[in-house]
């Protein structure tokens, strides 16, 4: 009895389905298989790169490594037929502003700043974010560092490792917000935090104290977690913190937010 190879009689869709559990570079090398496999990987909606997969298991300069994986990306995005669902790139090296482009031109065909159907949205790259008038994410729920303004659904913000150096007024301003994290910014002292949003349930502050602190409208504030990063003296004040979220449902504090409390008579 002959063996019978069922699983390339499957559909496309549902071989592609197969492939999107596996890394892009993997889903390329099952071309080899057969010919029923050749070009499926031009067809996967979610696109997987990441350059430690091209330097770990090899001995190769990563000169060489990274000449490789550039390489691979361009392919790889050049032959791509379809839609992109999701798409990751994850690239620990300076590359050419070129290669960027190309690779945000990959993953949203249209205008990037005008897309509509943007859900979530992570930069995560040591970088001034300069936002053009035109922005609209219509859609965008779901925000990892700097765009407020035009995104008119946005729910959830997370800032992380901001640099306020040359920020004087650093203004969160949304009526639909309901989570807000900021974590280890640098140079913040003389920074203004002003939060304003009615519908903020969540807020997460692990963090220096700033210069000054204004919150208002947070008549929805249900749970507060604060912990301050605390490096030279505790002279810093954050009297107008606390009193804004006093009457909290959950308010958790370490131990150096305590020691701030009592130092300003904060709690009284």
């Amino acid at each position: 009895m002959e063996d019978v190879d069922r699983v390339s009689d499957l559909p496309d869709s549902i071989l592609c389905h197969i492939l999107s559990f596996l890394s892009t570079k993997d889903a390329v090398v099952t071309s080899i298989l057969s010919t029923r496999w050749r070009y499926l990987f031009t067809l996967l909606s979610n696109l997987d790169f990441d350059l430690g997969e091209f330097t770990s298991s090899d001995r190769r300069p990563k000169s060489s490594s990274s000449k490789i994986f550039l390489s691979f990306v361009g392919k790889m995005l050049f032959f791509h037929k379809t839609n992109v669902d999701k798409f990751r790139l994850k690239c620990g090296i300076r590359v050419d502003c070129c290669h960027v482009y190309g690779w945000i031109l990959a993953a949203v065909w249209h205008a990037l700043f005008a897309c509509r159907t943007l859900v979530a949205l992570k930069l995560d790259i040591h970088f001034v974010l300069d936002v053009p008038k035109g922005v609209h994410f219509p859609s965008l729920k779901t925000l990892f560092k700097n765009l407020f303004t035009s995104c008119t659904n946005l729910e959830d913000v997370i800032i992380e490792k901001c640099n306020m150096e040359n920020i004087n007024n650093f203004n969160i301003s949304h009526h639909l917000l309901q989570s807000l994290t900021i974590l280890h910014s640098s140079d913040s002292s003389n920074c203004w935090l002003i939060i304003d949003s009615p519908n903020l349930a969540y807020f997460k502050y692990i963090d220096h104290v700033v210069g000054r602190y204004s919150l208002e409208n947070l008549q929805s504030i249900v749970s507060v977690d604060i912990h301050f990063i605390i490096e030279d003296d505790l002279q810093a004040d954050a009297t107008a913190l606390f009193r804004e979220i006093s009457n909290v449902r959950s308010l958790l504090l370490s131990s150096t937010s305590l020691k701030v409390c009592f130092l300003h008579n904060c709690l009284v």
